[in-house]
């Protein structure tokens, strides 16, 4: 099994704007295409297809700095996820292992934070298997975890 990370392109554009969450999990994350509609907004967004072979299985985007603010040293994954066909076989660790990694490549950022819903406990499970440590929470209730890179 091999996984990979690939830019948004017209050619995987519909396979990735096809995955899908479980009901449970609908809730809690926003759609693909609502997240590269929004990666349009600023150069610093990241949005990549994960790959397992050649074939589509889930979506992850981060962005250096906040909207606005081009201060580098931290990097923000705004959205990660494996389609629902795909989940519990470990692709989501391997993936996130990926991301982390080409966020390290930039040598821009010295530490990762990653929001998730506190209901999300596969998201809980897997941030921390990667040393993501609760730090706070935002004004919805959405956690906010980071870890230093």
């Amino acid at each position: 099994m091999k996984i990979s990370l690939h830019k948004i392109t017209r050619e995987n554009f519909d396979a990735v704007i096809g995955l899908s969450l479980r009901d449970d999990q609908k809730d809690v994350l926003p759609s693909n295409v609502f997240s590269i509609a929004e990666s349009t907004l600023s150069p610093l967004f990241h949005p990549r297809a994960i790959c397992q072979d050649d074939k589509v299985v889930g979506f992850a985007m981060y962005q250096f700095g906040e909207i606005g603010d081009f201060d580098e040293d931290d990097c923000t994954i705004w959205r990660f996820m494996i389609d629902q066909q795909h989940q519990s076989t470990g692709i989501g660790t391997i993936a996130l292992g990926l991301v982390i990694e080409e966020i390290k490549s930039y040598h821009r950022a010295k530490l990762i934070d990653i929001y998730y819903h506190p209901e999300n406990l596969a998201a809980k499970k897997l941030y921390a298997k990667f040393g993501f440590k609760v730090v706070g929470d935002r004004d919805d209730g959405t956690l906010i975890a980071e870890i230093a890179i």
